[in-house]
């Protein structure tokens, strides 16, 4: 079954490197999210204490290498940067970017680096779309392995419970459910607990204040994904509306009704087992 789900995402996002190629849009069609992704990774690798010595970053899940074209000018003298992606279609268009980062195909439920190979690892929108929820903890041991201890993780990940609120509120207007894609499994609270048992802890709020909120997505998605589809006439613009880029700049993030949300992680030296 883990082959043929395999199968599966491996064709969906060679169709996304056929269908977009080098755009922004490729696996994020709402450029809205994906420029509030970028500004809360963004931010976080500001955040990370510099000591001088240049640290070693991992984005797992770089895709067609959009995230590291856009970050390397302002971080390229801090961090070295690596990628990797499960899609040869997605890294060979990275590649073509000739940026200063290496990109390579892998799979991060068992990767080629040694231990403690990275001083940060960025992952976005990358462990959901493994569908098996005991190889969704495999990954985190895995990137726990792969971490410093004491080295950080930022993970844009998506939660089941977002979309279920997101729902309650459409329901209660008789707008039909949004479905979770078939290319992904959300988390639950009780999995996201697993994975910290892998050897991850949550930074504390008072270490956090100066980063974007974990809800960053919440008014976004309540607006677009709610209000918007309930007085969208027939025929209008679905996505990337003068309606949603206003509300993205009016609002401060509230509630919790994206299922994607930002996660500050530590690695420890503790592991459940």
């Amino acid at each position: 079954m883990v082959a043929d789900n395999d199968g599966m995402i491996r064709e969906h996002y060679r169709h996304q490197a056929e269908q977009f190629g080098e755009s922004s849009e490729s696996t994020m069609p709402d450029v809205v999210v994906r420029r509030k992704e970028i500004e809360a990774i963004t931010a976080f690798l500001r955040w990370v204490p510099f000591s001088g010595r240049r640290l070693r970053a991992l984005e797992v899940g770089c895709g067609n290498g959009f995230l590291m074209q856009t970050i390397l000018p302002e971080f390229s003298q801090k961090y070295e940067f690596h990628a990797i992606d499960m899609s040869p279609e997605l890294v060979e268009i990275a590649e073509k970017r000739r940026l200063n980062c290496t990109f390579e195909v892998g799979d991060i439920r068992k990767t080629r680096f040694d231990d403690a190979s990275y001083d940060v690892v960025i992952i976005e929108r990358v462990i959901i779309n493994i569908l098996n929820p005991d190889q969704q903890v495999q990954a985190y041991r895995e990137l726990a392995r792969i971490l410093r201890p004491g080295g950080f993780l930022v993970a844009i990940e998506g939660f089941k419970a977002g979309l279920e609120n997101l729902n309650r509120a459409r329901l209660e207007f008789l707008l039909p459910p949004i479905p979770e894609p078939a290319v992904n499994n959300w988390y639950t609270e009780e999995r996201w607990r697993q994975f910290l048992d892998q050897g991850f802890e949550e930074l504390p709020p008072e270490e956090t204040r100066t980063l974007i909120p974990w809800n960053f997505l919440s008014s976004h998605y309540f607006m677009t994904r709610f209000f918007h589809d309930l007085i969208k006439p027939e025929g209008g613009k679905i996505r990337n509306t003068e309606f949603a880029f206003f509300f993205s700049e009016a609002l401060a993030p509230v509630g919790d009704y994206s299922p994607l949300r930002v996660k500050y992680l530590r690695r420890t030296d503790r592991r459940q087992h």
